[in-house]
């Protein structure tokens, strides 16, 4: 790939959008192109930031570890997109795991030219600045629409199992006055364990909405962090 044709899809990147000619030229000369086969960890979470990574074809994956040590995707990602820019900058580990779900093709920029870029041409850092006072106000609006759900999703659990718990004292009280008329009661007994049934079953699908109300949470709380 030219310089010229580096430039010509640099243009197309939002972090570099706004760059002037001379600024697209001097990033499209330290850019390494590079492919990478399907399903490949090109880094992991907890590794150091030591570039930053540009798709200019194929898919990615972001995915993030959670406590029982599973690696979920937190986002898919095509071209154009831009993934490691933050913790090249800040010296902080990765805070996710990267994989291509295709081959995939990059633009690598290691971290040393990235920052020498940054002293010789300061239009970047502000464009930079600029896009990640963006990504925080579009993560601050997701988290508001997460939160207003998961507290919907909670008094939703509540409810629940607030019915599995009166549903099954029900039953425990339609089972003892079942045994106490004996034969006549017998009728009563097969409703009583229906109503017993039901009631676990209430419980168990809270349990499993409580799961992955915790999973969804872990998650918003990842892509807020993530680098």
């Amino acid at each position: 790939m030219s310089n010229v044709d580096k430039i010509q899809f640099l243009r197309q990147v939002d972090l570099f959008r706004s760059l002037s000619e001379k600024a697209l030229f001097e990033l499209a000369a330290i850019t390494i192109e590079q492919t990478y086969p399907p399903k490949t960890v090109i880094f992991k979470e907890g590794d150091k930031g030591d570039a930053l990574y540009i798709v200019k074809s194929g898919k990615i994956n972001i995915l993030k570890r959670n406590s029982q040590g599973i690696d979920s995707v937190l986002v898919s990602l095509g071209k154009s997109a831009v993934v490691g820019d933050m913790a090249i900058i800040d010296e902080q580990p990765r805070s996710a795991t990267l994989a291509t779900v295709q081959e995939t093709i990059f633009l690598i920029i290691t971290k040393d030219d990235f920052r020498t870029l940054l002293g010789t041409v300061p239009e970047i850092s502000f464009q930079i600045l600029k896009l990640t006072t963006e990504r925080l106000r579009a993560t601050n609006a997701h988290l508001k629409e997460l939160e207003a759900s998961t507290n919907q999703m909670e008094d939703v659990i509540r409810v629940i199992t607030n019915i599995a718990r009166k549903s099954n004292l029900l039953s425990l009280n339609a089972s003892i006055e079942a045994a106490r008329v004996g034969e006549a009661g017998k009728a009563f007994s097969v409703v009583a364990a229906e109503m017993k049934r039901l009631a676990e079953d209430s419980a168990q699908e809270a349990n499993k909405i409580d799961s992955l109300l915790q999973a969804l949470q872990s998650k918003t709380k990842a892509i807020a962090n993530m680098k």
